[in-house]
């Protein structure tokens, strides 16, 4: 917009959402040596968005066990959009709350 109005500017990259080049590798590892998980974690969107398909061929149909939890309110979002349920959002997003709300989203009596 700055550069339509006569403004002149450079335009810099700063930041990138693209996927760690070893996810496929260590889910693969992963579901190989432990199994289907009972819950998996998402911090970000694009988190989801890079590590989704891997995660849906290494289930299979045993995907709907998994307790899918999220940092906050917009990867929540980003999970219910993508057909999954939210097991827990963490409520302040730090480390310490999405592991308390996934101790409580695998509590046998919380189904």
């Amino acid at each position: 917009m700055l550069k339509d109005k006569g403004i002149p500017m450079e335009s810099i990259t700063v930041y990138q959402k693209v996927p760690h080049p070893g996810i496929q590798v260590n889910l693969s590892s992963y579901y190989s040596k432990q199994g289907v998980p009972a819950s998996i974690a998402f911090f970000s969107p694009s988190g989801l968005t890079h590590s989704l398909q891997y995660i849906q061929e290494l289930s299979g149909n045993h995907i709907q066990q998994i307790k899918f939890a999220a940092i906050g309110p917009t990867t929540a979002r980003a999970l219910a959009a993508q057909g999954l349920p939210v097991s827990c959002t963490a409520q302040s997003p730090t480390p310490r709350a999405l592991a308390a709300g996934i101790r409580r989203a695998l509590q046998p009596d919380s189904c």
